[in-house]
């Protein structure tokens, strides 16, 4: 399930995310729990997109919110709010919710039998408005491990892929927008417009090969809405507000659009391999 409201979008600063310890049952060990915090913290940062803050690394924190369930003056998700860093934007929650190991059988044309196992993991993020208590964001994510030695070698592979899905959990929950701002390279004879220069860089975790949507923006009846024209990818990331793109898609409207003066918004989008998909 997915779950997305309106306005988890940063367009200047990064947001700080406090990340809570992760929930979890029997069916998990405590060295497969940390295993995949972990990564998904780890896989988090590598983005460059929003600032971590690790509340199971913040022992001060921990005493403190010990101290203060012992007084019993506070629920689960406020008090942690209340006790961290008053500038955190979202907490985020992380809930192993299984993972299952399979075997089968195989017999070759000489008679030899053959194991195999499969592993699967899933896990839910969700992402919490510390001021309100409202989930802004939830998804739940898999992973999978196969192996032909054991079953314990496909479950610790399954658990060593728990950070495969955290670009797309980015791009679902902070996308990054912005606006073109000029044109560099123009194709005179085609009409169309080569590269351009965005308003985003490396103060948004803006990297190369970034790729991003292109939209028109249109007036209708005094509400805007969003049209998509086109796509681009970053080439060169110059500044901290500034990225030079290479357009893909759309360079005769988008070079229209910038002629006339009229708006157009660029967001972040996740692009999917082949081997994602499967």
């Amino acid at each position: 399930f997915a779950v997305i409201v309106t306005g988890v979008a940063q367009t200047v600063t990064k947001p700080v995310v406090n990340v809570q310890s992760f929930e979890y049952s029997q069916a998990f060990g405590t060295a497969e729990v940390e295993v995949i915090r972990n990564n998904v913290i780890s896989s988090l940062q590598a983005t460059n997109r929003i600032i971590i803050v690790d509340l199971e690394q913040q022992s001060a924190v921990k005493s403190e919110a010990e101290r203060r369930k012992d007084e019993g003056a506070m629920n689960d998700d406020h008090s942690v709010a209340e006790i961290t860093q008053l500038n955190a934007n979202y907490l985020l929650k992380g809930m192993l919710n299984s993972i299952n190991t399979t075997e089968s059988k195989s017999t070759d044309k000489d008679g030899n039998v053959k194991y195999s196992w499969k592993s699967k993991l899933e896990y839910t993020l969700q992402l919490i408005d510390p001021s309100t208590g409202a989930t802004v964001y939830s998804n739940t994510y898999s992973s999978s491990g196969s192996s032909s030695s054991s079953g314990a070698e496909a479950r610790k592979k399954a658990v060593s892929g728990s950070s495969a899905s955290m670009k797309s959990f980015i791009e679902a929950a902070f996308p990054v927008k912005g606006t073109i701002l000029a044109a560099k390279d123009i194709d005179a004879k085609k009409n169309v417009v080569k590269t351009v220069y965005i308003n985003l860089g490396n103060d948004q975790g803006i990297q190369s090969g970034q790729k991003f949507s292109v939209y028109a923006v249109v007036d209708i009846a005094g509400e805007k809405s969003e049209t998509e024209i086109g796509t681009v990818t970053a080439a060169e990331v110059m500044s901290g507000t500034r990225t030079l793109c290479k357009v893909n898609k759309g360079g005769d409207v988008i070079l229209q659009k910038l002629n006339s003066k009229e708006e157009m918004t660029i967001k972040t989008r996740e692009v999917r391999t082949l081997l994602d998909k499967l």
